[in-house]
């Protein structure tokens, strides 16, 4: 498993989410939703750098995101996710 910081913003059709670490934006109808959205992203995303033998990008600090004043009013939160199969470069 591998833990990934989400960024949970809410809309008027339920709640946006952001995946920094890995640049993945996407959404859900309420934050159980943006949550399951986030992490099958983040399957696909890592699939997709196992696939063409990129190394994953490196885990930025919390504290970078916490300080960035673009993020202010946002909800933190860390989901978990299991690597596809195969080795993932980190």
């Amino acid at each position: 498993m591998k833990r990934f910081l989400i960024m949970l913003e809410p809309t008027e059709k339920g709640f946006a989410v952001q995946v920094p670490d890995l640049a993945i934006a996407t959404q859900g109808d309420d934050i159980e939703g943006a949550k399951k959205a986030a992490s099958e992203a983040i399957k696909v995303n890592l699939e997709a750098y196992l696939e063409a033998g990129q190394p994953v990008p490196q885990e930025r600090e919390v504290s970078i995101h916490l300080e960035n004043p673009e993020f202010r009013d946002l909800l933190f939160t860390y989901i978990d996710v299991a690597e596809p199969k195969g080795r993932i470069a980190a």
